[in-house]
């Protein structure tokens, strides 16, 4: 074949691919979705490494999923004069985080730690702290080639819908099939595409098609409820309690012995996921012991009415407007109940940043 012949071939088979990738693209956005980026272990690891900003420039959220949706990062920054380094990861214990901060000696600052019971006390850690174990390994063995990769890969991310694996990936998608339940096969993939997005600072927000959309948001409580159902995995108690909770306070002992700070929170849940949580984790068996037995301060939602009357549209995660507002609530919180100083900002009440 001439070099003239293979030209040819080459600009066929490129305007084929650009053809196909105008569609796709197209495709996706006509059915609604916007610019989200891949919530994986490369973009956790960009976040891991702005831990070092000294105590009065940054807070690091850690935790599960609701952190993750109800910490409105530019109202957070707006309200303090710092940044919101979220370093949650959906569905994990914030156990491991916790430990690798505590034993990082190099980082002395401020973290509020969610607690989501079912993941945050569960005896599952072996499934339930994969993602974190594996977005530590690559934060600690990143290699110059992977941070090229990571770099060009935010840049296409930034403009193309279509490349957030964790929706349009091969995988995303046959998992996305509507496959019938057969005897004795449960076919239980992860939420809906629908539910959410996440910013390049990782926060998390419900999109405006699940918002709109009461069959979406039906469908979510149900998956929620299936898997709580189908989770075989048992509270912890007694001895081992103990030793999860005194494990827990080496790690923050060790932040707070570098003039590190430390607290709880519980963001609200409602209706039958609420139901769940405090019948398999009664607070006072739990949570207030967590809070005594850590010497840790901690701030439920029910316990002001600022955040007690917050209720959650699939249960479990605040819209993009309640967290707006409780991320608020939880600065002034910390201002008069902690004595929270932010960077720039004065001591008095903040209200909420009009978006």
């Amino acid at each position: 074949m001439k070099s003239n012949d293979f030209t040819k071939s080459f600009i066929a088979a490129a305007v084929l691919i650009i053809i196909f990738v105008v569609f796709w693209e197209f495709f996706w956005r006509s059915k609604g979705y916007a610019i989200s980026f891949n919530d994986d272990k490369v973009i956790w690891a960009s976040a891991r490494k702005k831990v070092y900003a000294p105590s009065d420039r940054a807070t690091v959220f850690i935790g599960s999923s609701r952190i993750k949706f109800d910490i409105d990062i530019p109202t957070w920054k707006a309200l303090t004069g710092e940044d919101a380094i979220q370093l949650a990861l959906v569905g994990t214990s914030p156990r491991p985080v916790l430990h690798n901060l505590a034993r990082d000696e190099n980082f002395r600052g401020k973290v509020i730690m969610d607690v989501q019971e079912h993941a945050f006390f569960s005896m599952d850690s072996v499934q339930r702290e994969k993602s974190a174990r594996d977005a530590i390994e690559y934060f600690q063995k990143e290699t110059p080639a992977q941070k090229v990769n990571a770099a060009f890969d935010y840049v296409l991310e930034s403009n193309f819908v279509f490349l957030e694996e964790g929706k349009f990936g091969l995988n995303a998608l046959l998992n996305g099939l509507n496959i019938p339940n057969r005897p004795g096969i449960v076919i239980r993939n992860g939420p809906p595409k629908d539910f959410s997005q996440f910013s390049q600072e990782r926060q998390a927000s419900m999109t405006p098609m699940f918002l709109e959309n009461k069959e979406f948001q039906n469908r979510l409580i149900q998956y929620w409820s299936d898997g709580a159902a189908l989770n075989k995995s048992k509270p912890i108690k007694g001895s081992a309690l103990d030793a999860y909770f005194h494990e827990l306070k080496i790690s923050i002992d060790k932040i707070r012995s570098r003039g590190g700070i430390v607290v709880f929170v519980r963001p609200p849940s409602s209706g039958k996921f609420l139901e769940r949580e405090n019948r398999d984790y009664p607070r006072s068996q739990y949570w207030d012991l967590l809070l005594k037995s850590t010497r840790t301060e901690g701030f439920y939602y029910a316990d002001y009415p600022e955040t007690a009357y917050f209720v959650c549209l699939e249960e479990s995660h605040l819209t993009p407007e309640d967290a707006i507002n409780y991320t608020t609530a939880l600065v002034n919180i910390l201002k008069e109940r902690e004595s929270w100083t932010f960077r720039g900002t004065s001591n008095s009440s903040a209200n909420p940043v009009k978006r």
